[in-house]
């Protein structure tokens, strides 16, 4: 199942807290979590790790899965890299 996850993905929380929230995925650890930060509560300092099949995948951006996998992809382009996901829904 968490195959359908890559790093760069961007997902919606689907259970808990945060749920509605938007993130990118960072990683996916050996026990099929996934790390997902939003670049303002969630960053690097603060990886939010969750399960799967709480969470669907609705968009892929490709320069952050390009900066994700060499880890030099601040917290402030994975904000902005949501933010520009979410104006371009709205139109």
């Amino acid at each position: 199942m968490n195959s359908e996850f890559i790093a760069g993905d961007i997902v919606k929380s689907l259970k808990g807290h945060d749920k509605n929230k938007v993130f990118i995925v960072l990683s996916i650890d050996k026990n099929g979590y996934i790390a997902i930060i939003d670049g303002r509560t969630r960053i690097r300092d603060k990886i939010k790790m969750k399960n799967p099949k709480h969470l669907i995948k609705i968009a892929h951006d490709e320069e952050i899965l390009k900066k994700a996998n060499s880890t030099i992809c601040t917290e402030r382009e994975i904000y902005n890299a949501i933010k520009k996901y979410q104006s371009s829904v709205k139109e």
